[in-house]
């Protein structure tokens, strides 16, 4: 499962603390491969629907693209398309599509 955070303020990263570590492993070094700036955060008490997927044994990834002050940011009044990064948009997707790719080329049990 992989589930999609609020790219737009900075490069992609791995959720480590709401991801499968085989999974945010690969999408390290996928972006590494495609020379994609790519980053690692824990977001202390924070919750994503890739949660309940690892709680039940399922390999789940979250990425986002948030920055350290995204709180002074999300769902305030300074929650504007102005403050979005195209090009992090971009290159996450693009991350996220060649993700995909590989991940349908593996087998099931490749990430558990």
């Amino acid at each position: 499962m992989i589930n999609l955070e609020s790219f737009g303020l900075a490069a992609p990263q791995v959720a480590d603390n709401m991801s499968s570590k085989k999974l945010g492993a690969l999408t390290a070094d996928l972006a590494k491969e495609m020379k994609i700036p790519f980053g690692h955060a824990t977001i202390k008490g924070a919750d994503a629907d890739s949660s309940s997927f690892i709680g039940k044994k399922i390999p789940a990834l979250t990425l986002h693209g948030l920055t350290n002050d995204w709180p002074s940011i999300l769902h305030s009044r300074n929650d504007q398309s102005s403050k979005v990064n195209p090009l992090s948009v971009y290159l996450g997707y693009r991350l996220v599509l060649a993700l995909v790719v590989r991940l349908d080329s593996s087998s099931c049990v490749d990430y558990r």
